[in-house]
């Protein structure tokens, strides 16, 4: 199932690509844009046994995230823009018979930098709020924190490299370090 999510996620993010944006069109200050990110990394929350002798880790930075939001240049005629995004990430695991996942609400503010080639940097702040491992009765639920941390990306046109760093801590169990590396892709509206 894994699988197939991040695959059916990849191929529509490529699938669009021949429609994503490129850099701001000259005059236009702002607009809006979607990304989905596909994260990898982080702590060990939990260890999955299965019936067939197999095992996984849930990690806490691993996951598949969905942002909306908008980005706006503060002066036209300086490829610098600012985002923000609000979003969801969910890691779920192969479990059949078990909805156990570990879900977060996210809020990001980026600083974007584009370069005339297509290629851009940004970095900024990341929030994610109310993280929670749904052990799904199979064990004890756990609440995290709202976390506070760092993002930074490189990319060109719409796909991305990105960088996490932020860690989750809760009463009762031990800091985990949900830092993660990912592909971005992000599409930007009426470009």
């Amino acid at each position: 199932m894994k699988k197939l999510v991040c695959a059916a996620a990849l191929a529509a993010a490529l699938g669009s690509a021949t429609s994503a944006a490129q850099a701001a069109e000259p005059g236009k200050r702002g607009g809006f844009l979607a990304q989905l990110d596909l994260d990898f990394g982080g702590d060990d929350v939990a260890a999955l046994s299965f019936t067939d002798g197999d095992t996984q880790n849930v990690k806490a930075g691993q996951g598949v995230a969905f942002g909306v939001g908008g980005w706006v240049r503060p002066v036209a005629s300086v490829p610098f823009e600012l985002q923000g995004l609000l979003g969801y990430k969910v890691v779920f695991t192969a479990a059949d018979n078990a909805d156990i996942k570990m879900t977060r609400s996210t809020l990001q503010l980026n600083g974007i930098y584009r370069f005339a080639n297509d290629w851009y940097v940004g970095a900024g702040y990341v929030q994610h709020m109310s993280p929670e491992l749904d052990g799904d009765g199979f064990f004890e639920d756990i609440e995290f924190d709202n976390a506070n941390g760092f993002n930074a990306e490189v990319g060109w046109r719409w796909v991305a490299l990105h960088y996490t760093s932020i860690e989750y801590s809760s009463d009762g169990f031990e800091d985990a370090d949900g830092s993660n590396v990912g592909i971005r892709f992000t599409y930007r509206f009426g470009q």
